[in-house]
């Protein structure tokens, strides 16, 4: 499953983007343009940490492209980073792997019932 994000048209200036099991595989440009990443959740159940890499680049390559954020999650827990008014942002491209490393492109090791659900909101 793709990321699926949400605008609050008129109410917030606010952007939902969520995806229920993220891999290497990289989605480029996940809010469609510039704004201010706010805070990042991953709920992680695989039994090994993950490590969810964002560009601040409208295309990215996992394991090519050098993330500008690495947000760690260790197994069978739940994450949440904060980011107090935001850091701005051209465009996100977002991707997880299995280690920390910028050049890592190693898929996170999921089996079974085990996800990486990461929700990311940013304002515009």
């Amino acid at each position: 499953m793709a990321f699926v994000t949400t605008k609050f048209d008129g109410a917030v200036s606010h952007k939902i983007s969520y995806h229920s099991n993220m891999t290497n595989t990289v989605t480029p440009n996940l809010t469609g343009g510039p704004g201010s990443l706010h805070s990042i959740k991953i709920a992680n159940t695989n039994d090994a940490a993950v490590f969810v890499k964002i560009a601040n680049a409208h295309t990215a390559t996992s394991g090519s492209t050098a993330p500008d954020w690495i947000f760690s999650c260790p197994a069978a827990s739940t994450y949440s980073f904060e980011i107090p008014n935001g850091v701005a942002f051209d465009a996100l491209s977002c991707w997880a792997t299995e280690n920390a490393t910028p050049a890592d492109n190693t898929t996170p090791s999921i089996s079974g019932n085990e996800t990486v659900a990461v929700t990311i909101v940013t304002s515009f």
